[in-house]
């Protein structure tokens, strides 16, 4: 809140990055009190940490409009990824696996953007995107222009227009040994020896692997994904 006073006269581009709701699991006692009612000791922890979160967030919004800066500026709040369902006691049904994985549990979030003159309010967009578009879309607030080489894709169209379309032809995820590719409907998966095949529009839960049953289009997708994994840097880390 300092840093938005200090901020009156000039843009600021602020990265704000909570370790709430991540490990370790701890809650105020003040705010453990207020869910004193959960039996579940962890979901209690869990929702403290929570609300403590967005009791944070809150006094940040409150702070933006006393400064009159909230008409011009842009705000996104997202997660890094799916929840670690064994630690948290919770649950990301009906999306299969979780954190660390690159199943739908894993890597499909939603977020949020409040941009005064581009968002409508209540809107719901379910066309995917991926988190760098939030450079390009960063820049665009900024009056600069995305650079050529730029896996990112504004998202301005996107967020004036929720019927314009994919941004992406294809998205791509790659950690370790573990690979993902998202085109269209089709969601191709590799977290063991093989590669799996999904319909995400009719089996977002992943529970029916459709390789063997589209054996080209799995083909296809797989040098698809091969060819991207082949321009991007040798991993550091396993």
């Amino acid at each position: 809140m300092d840093f938005f006073d200090r901020s009156k006269e000039k843009p600021f581009f602020l990265y704000l990055a909570y370790n709430a709701v991540h490990s370790p699991m701890q809650g105020t006692d003040a705010h453990m009190a207020r869910f004193k009612d959960i039996p579940d000791v962890h979901r209690r922890v869990f929702a403290a940490m929570l609300t403590h979160l967005d009791d944070s967030v809150g006094k940040l919004i409150a702070k933006l409009d006393a400064n009159g800066q909230t008409e011009n500026t842009l705000i996104v709040f997202l997660s890094d990824n799916g929840g670690p369902t064994r630690e948290l006691t919770s649950s990301n049904r009906p999306l299969r696996g979780e954190k660390g994985q690159l199943l739908e549990g894993g890597i499909r979030v939603p977020f949020t953007v409040t941009w005064p003159g581009v968002t409508k309010p209540g809107s719901v967009i379910k066309t995917p995107v991926i988190a760098t578009d939030l450079t390009a879309m960063a820049l665009a607030a900024a009056g600069v222009a995305t650079p050529a080489d730029s896996d990112g894709k504004d998202l301005r169209t996107l967020l004036t227009n929720p019927e314009v379309g994919p941004l992406h032809e294809t998205l791509y995820w790659r950690v370790g040994k573990n690979a993902a590719l998202r085109a269209g409907k089709w969601k191709l998966f590799r977290g063991g020896p093989r590669w799996e095949l999904y319909d995400l529009e009719a089996d977002p839960s992943e529970s029916m692997d459709l390789a063997a049953n589209n054996k080209e289009l799995t083909k296809t997708l797989i040098e698809r994904w091969e060819a991207w994994s082949k321009t991007q840097a040798e991993p550091l880390w396993r």
